[in-house]
């Protein structure tokens, strides 16, 4: 219930510890008067009595009083519901496209390592894969075969795996060394930048974390005209950010700043205008680095504990710039780069002692993917007022792997590729219709009519069967398998 409210004065609210929350009036309803349960004599309360309002009215109240929730509608009897309450003002919430729902698919692959990175390609062509074996596997989604297989550093589990925009390189960071291949096939490695030392220890740093920048990229043998190319990477005591506009050679441009006791970096992502970076910390704390001068910023104290993830909102959304960050204290929460302000603050009650492991969005923006010991998607609404709302679509269990998820991604058709900690690389696919009640199994319920539509994403031929490779001569075949009698018997 709500806290007692002792007095009423002043345009002033004080709570039971006499703290004042908002020196500022009760604003009048536009059908006239004060909320109803704030009319009386010069708008002061009642006081403390056993009629007091629930808790979702005291609260209405107090957003009322601060502008940020439009009371010109009529509320509900006092003998109401909180639910009903929030009926109200369903319709402040503006739905998108959300009339789908995912389903488990197919296994694409079992590995003997943990599914440690995914990414897809912007075009949605090629899956990258690492694992713990410290090699990573390129997957052609047209026929869900492996496409190609990278040498990296001998089991070293990759740290991260980044495409970038125009699809030209592919990096895999590793502990000591970042390896940049070729994003196409034969995947070439054109370069390897071993990790920094550090001046003061005389120690060599690890690589941590790598972003690429998401402004448009300089292709010179394709006549490409862009701005500076720069791949941003966090290591135990250095911010490096590479300007490769010229090539990955050691006399590449690069800018330095060194870390001043702020911990182990753990995650790194660009906001969608390439202004600013934003990295994530295991004392939960997250930075700001203004990218043109490379300075810091701003410092928020995010997270309790460890941060996991950051997931930057896409420039193809259709809302002003958000990032959200998730962590171990097993929260998400919503980010607006304008100010730098914590817009929403979402608990997930079916976390594990890792928490939110990750969280990424999708490439329209209408939808957040949390990797947990569930998946959940989350709706990405907005309010009248502009205000981002997440709220829970669909939880899909972990199927493809009995030890727990380690990593998703969303493909540009917004598949679902997730890998498991036992090692298992599964796929989820979008279909028509919204997600069924748990407790009812019926089909889906039909998508209802709206201005903004896609067309469900279903594969043109059948896929291949996991484990097959793509050759100049088509999908290599899977060998013969032999009858027990016939293997048992065959010579090495």
């Amino acid at each position: 219930g709500p806290p007692p409210i002792h007095r009423w004065g002043a345009g002033v609210v004080h709570c039971a510890v006499g703290v004042p929350l908002r020196p500022r009036p009760p604003r009048r309803c536009e059908l006239g008067g004060t909320l109803p349960w704030l009319q009386g004599d010069q708008g002061r309360a009642a006081g403390v009595s056993a009629a007091a309002p629930p808790s979702a009215r005291w609260l209405a109240g107090l957003a009322e009083m601060s502008g940020e929730i439009d009371c010109s509608r009529e509320l509900p009897a006092e003998s109401d519901t909180d639910n009903e309450w929030q009926e109200a003002y369903q319709d402040d919430i503006e739905e998108g496209d959300h009339d789908w729902h995912f389903r488990y698919n197919r296994r694409l692959s079992c590995f003997s390592h943990a599914v440690s990175s995914l990414a897809f390609s912007s075009d949605g062509q090629y899956l990258v894969s690492g694992t713990g074996s410290g090699d990573v596997k390129v997957w052609d989604t047209g026929c869900w075969a492996e496409a190609g297989k990278l040498r990296g550093s001998r089991r070293e589990e990759p740290r991260a795996l980044v495409i970038s925009p125009a699809q030209r390189w592919l990096v895999a960071a590793y502990a000591k060394v970042l390896h940049i291949f070729n994003c196409h096939p034969p995947w070439k490695l054109e370069q390897s930048l071993p990790a920094m030392m550090d001046p003061a220890t005389k120690e060599v740093s690890q690589w941590e974390c790598i972003a690429f920048s998401p402004m448009a990229e300089v292709d010179h043998p394709k006549g490409h005209a862009g701005q500076d190319n720069n791949l941003a990477a966090f290591s135990t005591a250095h911010l490096c950010v590479l300007d490769y506009s010229g090539g990955w050679g050691e006399d590449a441009p690069r800018r330095m700043r060194s870390l001043m006791q702020s911990g182990k970096p753990t995650m790194l992502v660009y906001t969608a205008c390439g202004s600013f970076m934003i990295c994530g910390f295991a004392s939960g704390q997250l930075q700001i680095w203004n990218t043109a001068s490379l300075t810091h910023v701003k410092t928020l104290s995010a997270h309790t504990d460890s941060v996991n993830g950051l997931a930057a909102s896409p420039a193809a959304a259709p809302f002003p710039s958000r990032f959200v960050s998730c962590g171990v204290d097993q929260t998400l929460r919503v980010w607006h780069s304008q100010g730098w302000i914590l817009e929403q603050h979402v608990h997930d009650t079916r976390c594990d002692r890792n928490g939110v492991r990750m969280c990424t969005f999708s490439a329209s923006g209408n939808w957040l993917l949390s990797v947990a010991f569930e998946l959940c998607v989350w709706r990405v609404n907005l309010s009248q007022r502009g205000r981002l709302v997440l709220t829970l679509h669909q939880r899909l269990a972990a199927v493809c792997g009995a030890e727990g998820l380690r990593s998703a991604a969303f493909s540009n058709q917004d598949a679902i590729a997730v890998g498991s900690r036992d090692g298992v690389l599964g796929l989820w696919v979008k279909y028509p219709g919204a997600p069924p009640d748990p407790a009812d199994d019926s089909p889906p319920a039909s998508p209802q009519k709206s201005s903004i539509r896609t067309e469900p994403w279903v594969p043109a031929d059948r896929f291949a069967r996991p484990m097959q490779k793509v050759t100049l001569g088509g999908i290599r075949p899977q060998p013969r398998h032999l009858p027990r009698p016939e293997w048992l018997g065959r010579n090495p």
